[in-house]
């Protein structure tokens, strides 16, 4: 499971991350393009970054530096939510 973080917006993104990891897309495409990009990421589905015409160093350039750190410190230890139960 990842690590939640102080801020309520990145722990909501968070969940949609891992509901995304788990096929479910439905909160993904209703996103803004950055929070687009943090899920995407965060699920690790590269797959809806080329949907959206973004490569990894593309979508990481989307995000502010902070988030960047919030999306390593709560996903670093969480291995693949595709395949939490």
């Amino acid at each position: 499971m990842y690590k939640k973080s102080n801020n309520s917006q990145v722990d909501r993104l968070n969940d949609v991350a891992l509901a995304v990891a788990k096929g479910d897309e439905s909160g993904f495409w209703v996103l803004s393009t950055g929070q687009q990009c943090y899920v995407a990421l965060a699920a690790s589905r590269s797959d809806l970054l080329a949907e959206m015409g973004y490569t990894v160093p593309e979508a990481l350039a989307r995000l502010d530096p902070g988030w960047i750190e919030l999306l390593i410190s709560s996903w670093e230890h969480a291995g693949n939510p595709a395949k939490y139960a």
